[in-house]
């Protein structure tokens, strides 16, 4: 499983880094949100987790660039979480189309859980 996670903040990359990696998982780390849309392309991710201001293209504009992307059959439909710096931008989030969201500072063990019951709906 190929795991894309983004955000600007180092620290919350190395929390959710050592608490998401397995066996089983590719971890890829970025800082931009436009480098998440080049990575999508060249490699279909399976799951993406960016922080809604993880650069010039925030998470919320990456999460809705790929599930319009996913749409139109130019990538695979990727499970996206949006990470949001307040509650208050959930809407936001349902506009961006992601799959769930949760507010920083997020729980590893709440969005590894989160993967694996929406991964586990879709092949089901």
């Amino acid at each position: 499983m190929l795991l894309v996670l983004a955000d600007k903040d180092p620290y919350d990359l190395a929390a959710l880094r050592s608490g998401l990696s397995a066996p089983d998982r590719e971890i890829v780390e970025v800082r931009d949100g436009g480098n998440v849309v080049t990575l999508a392309h060249a490699r279909g991710p399976d799951v993406v987790v960016v922080a809604a201001s993880v650069g010039q293209m925030g998470g919320f504009a990456v999460s809705y660039e790929l599930k319009t992307m996913a749409d139109q059959g130019k990538i695979k439909d990727p499970l996206v979480i949006v990470l949001l710096e307040r509650s208050a931008d959930a809407w936001l989030a349902g506009w961006s189309r992601c799959d769930a969201w949760r507010v920083k500072p997020a729980d590893p063990a709440e969005i590894d859980e989160i993967i694996h019951d929406q991964l586990g709906a879709r092949f089901s």
